[in-house]
């Protein structure tokens, strides 16, 4: 019985415990949830401020996106299982012509539990509270890169010894002084990835730097760090899997024995110092595997024979390798060709002779890129590079001397996308399955050759060709039709040919042309009309040539001579910064033949007729090429005026109307252009004085020589001198004295007394009607005079 009732108590004791236990775990909940709930509020609440401090003073970035309660769904907001935010990432949300931005750094504090913060590219100049973000303990990374940020900006309390950061973006800022933050970045210890790339840090590397054992990736790129390069600096850095210290102004000399232990290396990056690398010392042997190598412009092995790094063939899984710009002589290692991965292999600008080592069985590699470009190589091209190469894509041997013909086992590379031989002196015919049904070409670089076929070859099936090079290849003949088979084309130039024959008037068929270079060629006949309908078109160049007829008014409707635009390829391939290839077009401008590539090329406007015998005036309508940036129509036959009209060209830089028949004088207004730095009016029949002083930079005699009724400077005529006026001033100064001569006073005073003596007198002699009108006019003055003067005299009478 004793027992039963001990049962009883007992289990009567766990199920009030159980129910007890219940309650105290819902009433924790309840505190937990109501607690969060209150959190929450001020998380979005701050959330909204920072997106209100975003877009001051008038922006609207979030304001679609950052609506309702749920902040935890909005863009850029991730949160964490217990409903705290953990990433915020705002990265290019500013709104440009907003200015410069100061977030209120307290905004963040209220995110406890913040993991990642990425505000880069938002133009930060600088924080208000700057200290605030020091409370964020649980942050470990932040990304502060493309701002405007100084060394001040960076708040020292970021670097304390308790900071869990891992990852540290000020990439593309303007820090400067290294001895300002590298003590404090040295003591976040747990920092695995530090970014400085694109300031303009001086000074050296700070030895504390060697203790961050942690750190795996750090980028000192794009700075100005000098000195001799701390080699004990990276050789404790056990940890570090990536390392790139390009384009900095290191000196001295490095080994590249100092990488030796560092297993985990895989990228790095040295390129563009002035150090000295040497890698043939021979008391090591990399312990590292690299998948990523640029040793450009590195002075490489300068001590050493300038030979190719012999540690290359021990990394059996390397993908990129950048040796370009090094000076480096001998034969090319057939190893090398064969040793990369899928990758890419550049050895631009060295002093490699000999040809191209393929092998002689059936070993293939995977390469994909290879420049070899710009040495001395020699030779024929190998007939086995479509079995050797099965997977490249971008191929360049151009300013090498190979010569012979162009096997035609390149048109079995059925992935190529790029290819450049020019400027070798390659003979023959260019192989037809490099010109026809080659689906993936998109770059064909074939100028400064031989091959002198006669005529131009046809074109046809490829459908993906954007810019074709044939510039001083030997071709004759006239400029084939079969181009219009190329619907995507941009870019032609076949300048500096045998080119005879019209210009086509089927240029406008395609959509996209953007450039046209048919210069030093011998095409004859008119402008084609057709070209106005043109409306991509940004450069064209028919000069030198034997072209005629006038200047085709309707050139001014050509939208992008109109309006400013960009031109940029419609087909791009993948090819690596680091490659140096960019699309490179010859063009001539300010009275130089310039290679123009990038930003420049994709906004350059241009119009050359110069060199033919084109007749007529200059049509005032090209005054409406508001972004045209260079007119040269020098050497023809042009008449008339300069048009006023020019003075509307707001862009131009470059104006050249020289050897022609213009006359009258140089309009001023002209000189009011801001841009123009280039301009040039000589030999032609020109008068007047020279317009001085309109623009801030004045053009010396060589613009306006060769022009007798030109005077002043900067010509040694001056204006005053009576053997150098110009004949409308002549004319003026003839008339001026004439009116000022005595026997021109008083023959004007005896010719106006005779024509009104007898305008009075003729009349009443011819008519008696006129005479009768006449004394009745005059009697009638006499009654009134006598009147008057009677009233008068009385009045004076009565006076007295």
């Amino acid at each position: 019985m004793e027992f039963t009732n001990f049962v009883q108590k007992r289990q009567l004791y766990s199920a009030h415990r159980v129910v007890l236990s219940g309650v105290f775990w819902l009433i924790l909940w309840h505190l937990f949830t109501s607690s969060n709930g209150a959190t929450k509020e001020e998380e979005r609440r701050a959330l909204l401020q920072l997106k209100d401090s975003l877009n001051y003073p008038n922006g609207s970035a979030l304001e679609n996106e950052w609506v309702g309660n749920d902040f935890c769904a909005w863009d850029g907001i991730t949160c964490g299982s217990n409903l705290h935010v953990r990433y915020i990432f705002l990265l290019n949300r500013r709104e440009l012509g907003l200015g410069i931005w100061y977030p209120n750094a307290t905004l963040l504090s209220h995110f406890e539990n913040l993991e990642s913060l990425d505000l880069s590219h938002n133009y930060i100049g600088s924080w208000i509270m700057p200290e605030a973000i020091c409370s964020l303990r649980n942050l470990k990374e932040l990304n502060l890169g493309y701002n405007f940020l100084e060394d001040s900006s960076i708040p020292s309390c970021l670097f304390n010894n308790g900071s869990s950061l891992e990852s540290l973006d000020i990439s593309r800022n303007k820090l400067k002084n290294s001895s300002s933050f590298f003590p404090g970045i040295c003591r976040l210890q747990k920092l695995k990835t530090l970014s400085l790339y694109g300031n303009l840090i001086q000074g050296g590397i700070h030895p504390c730097l060697s203790k961050m054992t942690s750190l795996a990736v750090l980028d000192l790129s794009f700075n100005l760090f000098q000195g001799n390069f701390p080699s004990f600096i990276f050789s404790n850095l056990t940890s570090l899997h990536a390392l790139f210290i390009s384009d900095n102004k290191f000196d001295g000399t490095l080994s590249f024995a100092t990488f030796a232990n560092l297993s985990n290396l895989q990228h790095i990056d040295l390129s563009n110092n002035d150090f000295v690398v040497n890698t043939e010392s021979p008391n090591w042997f990399p312990s590292f595997q690299l998948m990523f190598l640029n040793l450009r412009n590195c002075h490489l092995n300068k001590d050493q024979g300038r030979v190719v790094p012999s540690f290359i063939s021990y990394q059996t899984g390397i993908v990129q390798v950048y040796l370009a710009h090094n000076a480096l002589q001998g034969a090319l290692p057939s190893w090398l060709l064969y040793n990369t991965t899928d990758g890419v292999l550049s050895l631009r600008g060295n002093s490699f002779r000999g040809g191209i080592p393929l092998s002689s069985g059936f070993a293939t590699s995977r390469l994909q890129l290879l420049d070899i470009s710009d040495n001395r190589l020699s030779g024929q091209l190998s007939s086995t590079i479509g079995y050797s190469f099965p997977e490249l894509r971008y191929l360049n041997t151009s300013f090498n001397a190979f010569k012979g013909e162009i096997p035609s086992s390149y048109g079995n590379l059925t992935k190529l996308e790029a290819l450049d031989l020019s400027n070798n002196f390659l003979q023959g015919k260019i192989p037809i399955n490099l010109r026809q049904n080659h689906a993936s070409l998109i770059h064909l670089i074939l100028s400064g050759n031989n091959f002198h076929e006669g005529t131009m070859p046809s074109f046809s099936n490829m459908p993906n060709l954007v810019d074709l090079h044939l510039r001083n290849v030997g071709f004759g003949g006239s400029i084939t039709r079969s181009l219009v088979n190329l619907p995507i084309l941009q870019v032609l130039d076949i300048s500096q040919n045998n080119l005879s024959g019209s210009i086509p008037d089927w240029f406008h068929t395609f959509p996209n042309l953007a450039i046209i270079l048919l210069s030093r060629n011998q095409l004859h006949g008119n402008i084609p009309i057709s070209l106005c309908q043109m409306q991509k078109l940004h450069v064209l160049d028919f000069s030198a040539n034997s072209l005629s007829g006038v200047t085709p008014p309707c050139l001014s409707n050509i939208t992008s001579w109109k309006k400013e635009s960009e031109f940029e390829l419609l087909s791009v391939m993948w090819i690596p910064t680091y490659i140096d290839y960019i699309l490179k077009v010859p063009l001539t401008t300010k009275a130089n033949s310039l290679l123009y590539e990038g930003t420049p090329l994709s906004l350059m406007t241009g119009l050359d007729l110069s060199m033919n015998q084109l007749t007529g005036e200059i049509p005032s309508q090209l005054g409406k090429l508001t972004a045209l940036y260079s007119l040269n129509l020098s050497f023809n036959f042009l008449t008339g005026h300069i048009p006023k009209s020019f003075s509307t060209m707001e862009k131009i830089e470059s104006l050249d109307l020289s050897h022609n028949n213009l006359v009258g004088s140089i309009p001023p207004e002209i000189f009011q252009l801001h841009f123009i730095s280039t301009f040039n009016v000589s030999f032609n029949n020109l008068s007047g004085s020279i317009p001085f002083g309109y623009n801030i930079q004045p053009f010396d005699e060589s613009s306006y020589r060769g022009n007798k009724g030109l005077c002043g400077m900067p010509l040694h005529t001056a204006c005053t001198s009576p053997n150098n006026k110009p004949p409308q001033q002549d004319e003026e100064e003839e008339r001026a004295g004439i009116a000022e001569s005595d026997f021109f006073f008083f023959s004007c005073i005896a010719v106006s007394y005779v024509v009104g003596f007898w305008v009075v007198i003729l009349p009443l002699l011819v008519s008696k009607s006129w005479r009768r009108k006449h004394y009745a006019v005059v009697d009638s003055c006499i009654y009134i005079c006598c009147n008057k003067f009677s009233g008068f005299l009385a009045r004076i009478k009565d006076c007295c």
